[in-house]
């Protein structure tokens, strides 16, 4: 109907909106932006590691991740800009896709 197309098209102009300019404030955003170019944006790996469901680091504590984050691990820098909420949002986004 033309309610449900409308209700539809304001719903994705939403989105859309929501995705430009500002920080973005959801853990696949926050993921996108700082982690995605190196781990890939579903998780497989780039230029740094797989964190994806049956990777090695998959395997990882969340206080492991959170350490990588803020600290740095081999090549990864730190990242000292990201709150705790932010790096929490990461890991649950993570968590998510790997479907733990």
């Amino acid at each position: 109907s033309g309610m449900t197309r409308r209700a539809i098209t304001l719903t994705i102009v939403g989105l859309l909106l929501a995705g430009c300019g500002g920080t973005p404030t959801t853990g696949p955003a926050l993921y996108a932006r700082h982690c995605g170019a190196c781990h890939g944006t579903d998780l497989s790996g780039n230029v740094g590691p797989a964190l994806g469901a049956g990777s090695e680091l998959a395997a990882s504590s969340d206080a492991s991740y959170r350490s990588a984050v803020q600290d740095g691990v081999g090549d990864m820098p730190a990242n000292g800009r990201l709150s705790e909420e932010q790096i929490n949002k990461i890991i649950a986004h993570i968590r998510d896709v790997q479907g733990n």
